[in-house]
């Protein structure tokens, strides 16, 4: 991937490691789109970095992803790279009462909304890179968050068989 000259959505780009790639894309030259639930976190991001186009969305809801995809591709159908960033981590235990609906929220944000913005963004024409972030705890797991390794576990794997065993030219695992 070049590192400039680009136009880049970042999913969960106002905070955390979203706002590095944020900050760092920016100074090298890129056009760069973030969303997120919080529109205070996304107006503090614009206010520090003008240039940053922001969209105000819920990942964990089938609806928005599929307006966010509409959106893009409506007023900004030059994308070329979609990074998928946004994650959340609940520290929990099966015994706990609430495991079942923790778990869930994280399979929902960490799992299904990346793969699903991938099967929409991957029909951008001008998409050339799909990012996913991951982390260390996939192949090093902490047992107080076991569905966040699991969830982040899962992307090696899904860019294996995309990469190798189904040859898309448009996807690339980073």
């Amino acid at each position: 991937m070049k590192l400039s000259g680009n136009k880049i959505l970042i999913t969960g780009g106002a905070s955390g490691i979203g706002f590095g790639l944020t900050e760092r894309f920016i100074t090298e030259a890129n056009s760069v789109i973030i969303c997120g639930r919080r529109e205070e976190v996304l107006e503090e991001v614009k206010v520090k970095f003008p240039s940053v186009i922001t969209k105000v969305c819920d990942l964990s809801k089938e609806e928005d992803r599929i307006e966010l995809y509409k959106w893009i591709s409506e007023n900004h159908s030059d994308l070329n790279v979609l990074i998928n960033n946004a994650g959340i981590q609940n520290w929990m235990n099966i015994s706990d009462s609430d495991f079942y609906q923790k778990a869930s929220s994280e399979i929902s944000i960490n799992v299904i909304a990346p793969v699903h913005l991938t099967n929409l963004f991957i029909n951008l024409n001008s998409l050339d890179t799909i990012i996913n972030v991951t982390s260390g705890l996939a192949f090093v797991p902490l047992s107080k968050v076991p569905v966040y390794c699991a969830s982040k576990a899962f992307f090696p794997f899904l860019y294996y068989f995309i990469t190798t065993h189904f040859k898309i030219k448009k996807y690339r695992g980073y």
